[in-house]
């Protein structure tokens, strides 16, 4: 029995080390089978993979943009702050040169009227403010307050054809009127003797003529000098030093005690007969 035992033993054994070959051989033809017939299940896994990795991404880029525009609006509303503190900084430092009270306002409308540049401040006769008034920024004369409300004022523009100020040549005294022209960027001075030798780049400053505008606060510069045929008069072309097409705060200046009362507002003397009043 024993004997029997250790035959089919060896044997199997026998068979084992014979069989090793062939199922060497088995295996080498049919593994490129198993692969091709599970490549279909790779190729799916693998798209899918691609597919849900294609759709992060996309969500991804798509939360980075919007996170994008978000930080761009921020940094865009900062800068406008930085501006707008910049200005007023200006602004409040462009005080001292007026010997005035002055009354910060903001534009808050322009009036839609091709022939005409005048705006609308936030601040009326409840706070003060009367017609006739002289409007400044931190560059330059704005204009005058030609109309008030309790809450609001209008405010006619220096380069409206319908307005003129006094103003002075810094480099000579020159004494002469700027008006409006109806353009957007430009003042004119008009029928100037050739003698008084106004240039190109010549600074012009308000001249405290009138009272109305204070004395010394920048007007415009000489852009151009135009001389008539007849070499009698000359006229002149002048930017605005005022950023009106820009400015947002603007300061109204009130009148000194000096400049209160006018030549226009001051009292008439009463009429007199043809013979001279007896002294008594």
């Amino acid at each position: 029995m024993a004997l029997a035992s250790f035959v089919l033993l060896a044997f199997e054994q026998a068979e084992l080390r014979l069989m090793v070959p062939v199922r060497s051989v088995l295996a080498t033809v049919v593994s490129p089978i198993q692969y091709v017939t599970e490549s279909p299940y790779r190729a799916g896994a693998y798209l899918g993979g691609f597919f849900s990795s294609h759709a992060d991404l996309r969500r991804r880029n798509a939360d980075l943009e919007r996170e994008s525009l978000r930080l761009q609006g921020l940094a865009t509303r900062y800068e406008a702050v930085l501006e707008e503190n910049d200005r007023l900084r200006r602004l409040f430092d462009s005080r001292t040169r007026l010997r005035s009270d002055v009354l910060i306002a903001e534009l808050i409308e322009i009036v839609p009227d091709p022939s005409k540049h005048e705006v609308i401040i936030d601040k009326g006769s409840a706070n003060g403010v009367a017609v006739g008034q002289a409007v400044v920024d931190s560059t330059g004369v704005v204009g005058q307050i030609v109309e008030t409300s309790a809450v609001t004022s209008r405010v006619l523009l220096i380069i409206d054809a319908r307005h003129s100020l006094p103003v002075e040549v810094l480099r000579n005294n020159l004494r002469t009127i700027a008006t409006g022209t109806g353009s957007p960027d430009k003042l004119v001075l008009k029928d100037l003797p050739v003698t008084s030798g106004i240039r190109e780049g010549d600074q012009l400053v308000t001249s405290g003529l009138g009272r109305r505008f204070p004395f010394g606060y920048p007007v415009g510069v000489v852009a151009s000098v135009v001389t008539d045929q007849m070499q009698r008069f000359a006229q002149a072309e002048v930017d605005p030093s005022a950023l009106l097409d820009r400015t947002r705060h603007l300061l109204v200046v009130f009148p000194t005690e000096v400049e209160t009362t006018s030549p226009e507002e001051a009292p008439l003397a009463a009429p007199t007969s043809g013979a001279p009043e007896e002294q008594t």
